[in-house]
């Protein structure tokens, strides 16, 4: 350590924030910006309809991004998975609003999802 004229020990390296690091900071804060506004848009979805992600907002394994799925069910009131207590888990309070249906190595699966990370699929 060394001191300064105050009397005050300081360290002997100092990171200044470089333009690099600021410009980082501001495309990640544009990213967010960006990805929060997209789950902010309202669909409204029909079953048989065709359904994908919203780009940035898939949070489960299927259906993979640009996969097509197609709408089971509308629920009239959106649940939330009993077995999801802790608030440090991404599935806390998650409206699972939607029933999907989507094939998995020759398999039809349904999953329920939040219809805010859902988008109409366009071919």
């Amino acid at each position: 350590m060394e001191t300064n004229q105050s009397g005050r020990n300081f360290s002997a390296i100092h990171l200044a924030a470089s333009e690099r690091t600021v410009s980082a900071v501001t495309s990640l804060c544009n990213k967010l910006a960006e990805v929060s506004g997209r789950l902010d848009e309202k669909h409204t979805f029909a079953v048989g309809q065709f359904v994908r992600w919203k780009q940035g907002l898939k949070n489960r394994t299927f259906p993979d991004y640009g996969e097509p799925a197609i709408v089971r069910a509308i629920l009239p009131c959106p649940i939330f998975d009993p077995e999801e207590t802790a608030a440090s888990s991404p599935y806390f309070q998650e409206p699972l609003s939607v029933v999907v249906g989507v094939f998995r190595e020759s398999d039809f699966l349904e999953y329920r999802l939040d219809g805010r990370r859902l988008e109409p699929y366009e071919s």
